[in-house]
């Protein structure tokens, strides 16, 4: 059985937004709604640089991965991937039917053992979504 940290409909007012917009809100709202006191801080534009979309009161930062697809994208060579990964938490969400589907949440050093590289683009190593122990909502 599939499990999830949970399985959210996506509004209607995003549902035209780009993939990786509407990740980003339903991150907001799951995190909101499970932390309710907990104060979320969107990252200025200098920050996104860095990889990291957003942080908490206690410092905890998070980077919001989003597919419609089979794997989640990172736009960096393996090699360097060490230099990519700045955020504590990694959280991936996979849409599919109009609902948000929130995996389990990784640390930097979950992440680095299932990267693969991509033998379409030169710069880009990226997750199968089975990877993450989970099965796929894709067949």
């Amino acid at each position: 059985m599939r499990e999830y940290l949970a399985k959210i409909r996506i509004p209607e007012e995003i549902k035209k937004e780009s993939t990786g917009f509407i990740g980003e809100k339903i991150f907001e709202l799951w995190f909101t709604y499970n932390f309710q006191d907990e104060p979320l801080f969107k990252q200025k534009a200098d920050m996104d640089l860095k990889k990291i979309d957003f942080a908490d009161s206690k410092g905890c930062t998070y980077q919001v991965k989003t597919t419609a697809a089979k794997t989640y994208t990172f736009n960096c060579d393996l090699e360097d991937i060490h230099e990519h990964l700045n955020s504590s938490k990694y959280v991936f969400i996979q849409l599919r039917d109009d609902y948000a589907y929130i995996e389990p949440i990784y640390g930097k050093e979950d992440i680095k053992t299932k990267l693969k590289r991509s033998f379409k683009e030169k710069k880009q190593c990226f997750i199968y979504c089975k990877d993450l122990l989970q099965k796929e909502l894709f067949i």
